[in-house]
């Protein structure tokens, strides 16, 4: 029993805000069906929504938990299968079937479609955290949804009178559990790590106990697969360039070829056209009816493109140990001149961030048809150019701890999402030339403020080649 309880520690100590979250959900839709007296139904709705969100969230930690658990090794360890079921049969314990028991405790109706839909929910969760291709098919389902409310909610009607329904919930739960353990269980070896610094974007949701393994599926191994094509081919070019002449800014070029693999243009061009690709597809699919302000189209370019930064602090520390090597291949006069050397390399991440953003704004103004898009791009790239500098620097000189790194993160897009809506209403107020200068003159100067500060104290610090603490 003492090992199950340690496996189900195991994402509070991966994971805790995430943890917190849905903890915090599973009591409050608790609490709502144990006050509820039946007569309610939208109280009723409200918490099984609870229930079903906070179950969502926490199995999809989970699944990004068991992809970095299930390794080759791990199943040495003595009865690791049936210890991993306890804690399995633990789990749906407390987010199925402990709910239904309150809610059929106190007579609500539809018992068995809510149980049979929460395992549906905890099942889709699992499928979607550990990368399998089943949850892709699952989110299918959410866009048609989307695409026809009125035919998806007469079904559901229907269904709510069928007494098959449970049943075929139930059955598509447990085919979803088989399509995304399946796979997990099986023992295989492990593939080359990717790069930690890479901007593909296929890793963003790794869990730390899976950061660096590639991703799963054809389609994912495919689009990697090409851009490691074009950093390789990026890199020989570089190492071409600097042995032709090995000045200052091709050795800059090569360093950053390195660091950075996924940062040449051809990469960036690739990414942008990827998402154009999906954003394009998911627009016409779902969001084909302008039912919101258009403005809100910079706040999400701005948003997406800060992603990269917590990203580079995870990868930073994950390459403490690589990094020795590359101290050794510089062989600067002093640990000042290997800091600013990796400082200026990072710093290219400014303009590309800079770039994503103005990419993403213009792709939303074409979808959406906006009727100021100067406005909407002078916002998004004076507000980007800032709140990438601050990104930077707090994510370079910032807590090594998950948390830390996590709220900081937060404050980081809280303060840029704050600077967009205030630039945005600035330069609606006083016109785009006056309100453009003053928003970069305040934005800028405090990007260029923070950023300098943290540059200084980061070429302080004596390099660390140390593992990240566990």
């Amino acid at each position: 029993m003492k090992a199950i309880w340690q496996l189900s520690l195991l994402l509070w100590r991966q994971m805790a805000v995430l943890v917190g979250l849905a903890g915090l959900m599973w009591l409050g839709g608790v609490g709502l069906l144990a006050w509820s007296d039946g007569g309610d139904a939208g109280q009723t709705g409200t918490a099984l929504g609870l229930v079903a969100f906070g179950g969502w969230f926490w199995h999809l930690g989970q699944g990004q938990m068991l992809r970095g658990l299930c390794r080759p090794e791990s199943y040495l360890l003595p009865r690791f299968r049936p210890r991993l079921a306890g804690a399995g049969t633990l789990d749906l314990a407390v987010w199925v079937v402990l709910p239904c028991i309150v809610a059929g405790l106190r007579g609500l109706p539809h018992v068995l479609i809510a149980a049979s839909g929460l395992l549906l929910v905890a099942a889709a969760g699992l499928a979607s955290g550990s990368g399998r291709r089943v949850g892709l098919f699952l989110w299918i389902g959410f866009i048609a949804v989307g695409w026809k409310p009125h035919l998806a909610a007469r079904l559901a009607r229907v269904a709510e009178v069928s007494p098959w329904t449970p049943l075929l919930l139930a059955l598509v739960a447990l085919l979803v559990f088989r399509l995304a353990l399946r796979p997990l269980l099986r023992i295989e070896d492990i593939e080359p790590d990717t790069s930690p610094l890479d901007s593909t974007g296929l890793g963003r949701m790794q869990s730390q106990a899976m950061q660096g393994r590639p991703a799963r599926g054809a389609i994912g191994k495919h689009i990697q697969g090409w851009f490691d094509g074009m950093a390789q081919r990026a890199m020989e070019r570089a190492l071409s360039a600097y042995r032709r002449n090995p000045g200052a800014r091709q050795r800059m070029t090569l360093i950053r070829s390195l660091l950075l693999p996924h940062d040449n243009p051809q990469a960036i061009a690739l990414r942008l056209v990827l998402v154009t690709a999906i954003v394009g597809a998911y627009f016409f699919a779902v969001l084909h009816r302008p039912h919101y302000n258009a403005a809100v189209i910079g706040a999400y370019a701005v948003l997406l493109s800060l992603t990269r930064f917590p990203q580079l602090g995870r990868g930073m520390l994950r390459m403490r140990p690589n990094l020795a090597d590359l101290y050794l291949t510089l062989a600067p006069e002093s640990r000042a001149d290997y800091q600013r050397t990796l400082v200026h390399a990072l710093l290219l991440l400014v303009p590309v961030t800079v770039l994503s953003a103005l990419a993403y704004t213009a792709l939303g103004i074409v979808l959406v048809h906006a009727t100021e898009p100067g406005r909407m791009l002078l916002t998004a790239a004076i507000v980007a150019a800032a709140a990438s500098l601050v990104a930077l620097a707090v994510h370079l000189i910032g807590p090594e701890g998950s948390f830390g790194r996590s709220l900081v993160n937060i404050v980081v897009v809280l303060g840029a999402m704050a600077s967009y809506w205030g630039g945005y209403v600035l330069l609606g107020l006083i016109g785009a030339t006056l309100g453009g200068a003053l928003l970069a003159l305040v934005a800028i100067s405090f990007g260029l403020g923070v950023w300098f500060a943290a540059q200084r104290e980061y070429q302080r610090r004596a390099p660390c080649f140390d593992p990240p603490p566990a």
